[in-house]
């Protein structure tokens, strides 16, 4: 295995070849793309390569910014402490990459006397060699020839930034020392400035002091220490905050750090380079990213947890209230939850567990694909903001899903915050079924201990079990529940394990049974268990009576009726269809249903010229349940080359998925029934049927030949033999049941 792993853009192919060459030169085993086999998955190797070098080395550009492969694989080598970074074409990483040392290699053709290249040679060095790498003062370094003219900054910058930091809570504990902290004259690097600079230090200090988690030295002791050099300000602040501005026609730079005094290290540097067209907006935005990165690095404890990080009171309530609401995992709620985190966030703009939970309220409640990308953005601002904080790098995992840099952000977040349940659990989902399920196991039952009637923990390990077939272990879970005391939490879960074993009669009768004696919150919990199993038995009038449909369209879709493609096309475009929750895998079925293929391909043409770039413009997580109905459409539309060039993408991306599980078992005979490979495709339903696995709206029809790539099967006697066994069990649970009254 390699020593070093190179990250980079197609586009700057002919750079990495030199610096894979220059670093071999120097006896370094180097791997990058170039070396991939030919003869295995792509994804596999890379991850197997970027988990086993000692430094990871990320080439950023204008193309490898907009690259999903380099962000990933970046994060990745960051929470693994194993990043060496370089900039190509003079444009700096994205966030948050940019607030991490970066080599220039413009310029560099090879040479070893480039200064850049330098710089990249030394992290590469320290981090093959396991060296520690400290931000440090230089020996020739001279406080007062570094401050002595240095000049304060903008009286306006802060006046606004005080309405935000102004009102911070008071929650300081007694056995934990305030972290001090002198704001250093601001320095004019342009004379002209000097009385525009003068007014924000003060400013700027009083904000930060308005911050009880610290304690802010005041302007004559900052002068001094500015003055005096480095002893002075050892003895008497812990931190310090620097600050140079230039302004340059109608553009003004901004460059800003945080230095701690033992060991000079530098905590936290950013740059601003702004237009200068509103003095106060400007100097509002860069004074408030100031206090807002410093707020989390200096937080009570590391700002590990939420309650660590300072807010006003009224905005820690109604953070605390959306969490709440998250939490409980209740239908109806992520919207509001949502809603409330983005007023959290308006409030308080530097207030990090706002961002990380917003992005979590976007990945559950999420109505486009869009928002999953919002959501990443929101994670990273967290992190950004607050390094420390366990939520956000849990956030970013979670909305990531899978992979190596979703396991590396759960795993960061847990060895914060060992006990976040949340990120234990999500942990847990992001492992393998089958090679892994020990260890999610194992992450499943943790969560219980912690929270023992958590509900989303307790129905993943049934789900686990059920997987694997361990019937005595589900069994013994149910009465682990059932000693617990909570009726309702006790039918919800009793329901979920009769619907696993095929008894959707009576997962309904005891849910039913239940619901009928619950208060309103209580409704909203095992009010979702029914809704589960009556749509299963398609008793939709009931279903909706306890959750409405998302549209007024959703009751024609589920008829097949043409009416919801003419309400559809006439209030969104193909881009907003594609992205619309699950519409795209029930729409599309019903197009095809009612011979309407090429509409259906008018739709794939109008958003993407490609698989890949149609993967992402489908609603998050549906690719695998939209791309065989897409490929039969392309087929019987004269286009079979696309419909294979979408079936092998959709083939790569689940097997790189878990393919043991029910779901995914179905996902794959879906796949394989559009390529016309009818053995493997009905095995594959066979397994899932075996284990009493039932289809539900809107991923598939109670009747599996209405489904455009299953119906391809319907020659096939063993095909016919599962339709009929599944419609047969539908017809004698709903004769068991009987009539429905919710009340």
């Amino acid at each position: 295995m390699g020593d070093v792993f190179i990250s980079y853009a197609r586009a700057d192919q002919a750079v990495a070849r030199k610096v894979a060459k220059a670093l071999t030169d120097k006896g370094y085993s180097v791997w990058w793309d170039a070396d991939l086999p030919a003869h295995k998955a792509y994804s596999e190797i890379i991850e197997q390569h970027l988990r086993d070098a000692k430094a990871v080395v990320v080439l950023w550009s204008t193309a490898a910014a907009a690259s999903q492969w380099v962000r990933a694989e970046a994060d990745y080598a960051r929470n693994n402490n194993k990043l060496a970074q370089a900039q190509v074409d003079g444009n700096m990483p994205p966030l948050p990459f940019n607030q991490i040392q970066c080599a220039d290699l413009r310029g560099w053709h090879g040479s070893t006397r480039h200064a850049g290249w330098a710089k990249l040679l030394g992290s590469v060095d320290a981090l093959v060699s396991g060296e520690e790498q400290a931000a440090s003062i230089p020996p020739n370094f001279g406080w007062r020839d570094r401050f002595n003219t240095r000049w304060l900054a903008a009286a306006a910058v802060v006046f606004l930034v005080a309405a935000v930091v102004g009102f911070f809570l008071l929650r300081n504990g007694d056995d934990e020392k305030r972290p001090v902290l002198a704001v250093l004259p601001f320095e004019s690097l342009d004379q002209r400035d000097a009385s525009l600079v003068s007014g924000i230090w003060e400013d700027t200090r009083q904000a930060l002091g308005r911050n009880p988690q610290l304690l802010v030295l005041g302007p004559n002791t900052a002068e001094e220490i500015a003055e005096k050099g480095g002893e002075t300000a050892r003895k008497l602040a812990d931190y310090l905050v620097e600050a140079s501005v230039r302004s340059v026609g109608d553009r003004v730079r901004v460059n800003a750090n945080l230095v701690r005094t033992e060991d000079g290290a530098e905590v936290w540097n950013k740059s601003f380079d702004r237009k200068l067209d509103d003095v106060f907006a400007l100097q509002s935005e860069i004074a408030g990213e100031i206090e807002g990165h410093i707020r989390g690095r200096l937080a009570e404890r590391g700002g590990i947890k939420p309650e660590n990080i300072a807010t006003s009171g009224e905005v820690y309530a109604l953070y605390s209230d959306a969490r709440a609401k998250i939490r409980r995992r209740e239908m109806g709620t992520y919207d509001e939850a949502k809603r409330q985190l983005e007023q959290v966030v308006r409030m308080d703009p530097n207030f990090a567990p706002g961002w990380a939970t917003l992005a979590v309220s976007k990945a559950f409640g999420s109505v486009v694909s869009s928002d999953k990308g919002s959501a990443e953005a929101n994670a990273r601002r967290a992190i950004a903001l607050a390094p420390n904080l366990a939520a956000g790098h849990a956030a970013l995992g979670f909305i990531l899903q899978k992979g190596p840099v979703a396991q590396a952000a759960l795993r960061r977040a847990l060895a914060l915050d060992p006990n976040d349940y949340e990120a234990i659990n999500w942990l847990a989902n992001s492992l393998d079924n089958s090679t892994q399920a020990a260890e999610k196991l194992r992450l499943y039952s943790r969560v219980a201990e912690i929270e023992p009637l958590w509900w989303p923990a307790i129905l993943n390990k049934f789900n686990l079990l059920r997987d694997t077939g361990d019937i005595k272990a589900m069994e013994g879970e149910l009465a682990r529940v059932r000693a617990q005391g909570d009726p309702t939490m006790t039918a919800a879960i009793e329901a979920y394990h009769l619907e696993n074993l095929g008894d959707l009669s009576g997962a309904i009768t005891v849910s039913l049974n239940r619901y009928r004696q619950a208060t309103p919150q209580q409704r909203r919990l095992i009010g979702g268990f029914l809704w589960g199993a009556l749509m299963k038995l398609g008793l939709y009038d009931a279903a909706d009576k306890i959750q409405e449909p998302a549209t007024e369209f959703v009751p024609y879709l589920r008829r097949n009726d043409p009416k919801a493609l003419e309400m559809i096309e006439a209030r969104m475009g193909p881009r907003q269809y594609w992205s619309f929750q699950m519409l795209p895998i029930i729409g599309t079925r019903v197009y095809i249903y009612n011979h309407r293929e090429a509409k259906v391909v008018e739709l794939y043409r109008a958003v993407a010229k490609s698989p890949e770039e149609f993967e992402g413009q489908v609603s998050s997580g549906h690719f695998l349940d939209v791309a065989p109905s897409l490929a039969i459409a392309l087929q019987r539309s004269g286009d079979p080359a696309e419909a294979e060039r979408l079936l092998d993408l959709a083939l790569a991306r689940a097997t790189e998925q878990n393919g043991s599980t029910m779901a995914g078992k179905v996902q794959l005979a879906r796949i394989h029934a559009a390529r016309g490979n009818a053995n493997e495709a009905v095995k594959l339903l066979g397994d899932a049927v075996r284990r009493n696995w039932l289809p539900e709206l809107p991923m598939l029809p109670m009747d599996l030949a209405e489904d455009p790539a299953l119906a391809e099967l319907k020659s096939n006697p063993r095909f016919e033999a599962i339709r009929q066994q599944i419609l047969g069990h539908i017809r004698k649970e709903r004769a068991e049941l009987g009539p429905i009254r919710l009340d």
